[in-house]
């Protein structure tokens, strides 16, 4: 995972352009405020989230996907940019095991 690694759509949905900015800020605070200040911006994070699950339609926008993403491969496919290179062998390992089973569910339940 490096720091290329895209924002999940939770992320975007509990990120804004202003904490993102405070976060880049804390390298340039002098030690002893960063502690306060990074407490600060998770808890300003910690109330964007409350805010958003506070309404329904946009929760279940954020927590929903279309029927043919809501498998499995789908999932370990969405984990990727956020592996690290033993974790993504683990994953291949994975999803070549779900494509056997379905190569197998294909041949077999005919």
């Amino acid at each position: 995972m490096d720091e290329a690694t895209p924002l999940t759509p939770f992320d975007t949905m509990t990120q804004t352009r202003e904490i993102q900015m405070l976060k880049t800020v804390i390298p340039y605070m002098k030690s002893s405020q960063k502690k306060q200040f990074a407490i600060l911006i998770k808890y300003m994070e910690l109330q964007n989230t409350l805010h958003i699950f506070s309404q329904e339609e946009q929760v279940l926008s954020m927590c929903s996907l279309p029927e043919e993403e809501n498998n499995p491969q789908s999932l370990l496919n969405s984990l990727r940019p956020f592996c690290t290179p033993k974790e993504l062998e683990t994953i291949d390992m994975l999803t070549n095991m779900f494509s056997m089973l379905e190569t197998y569910e294909t041949i077999f339940a005919g």
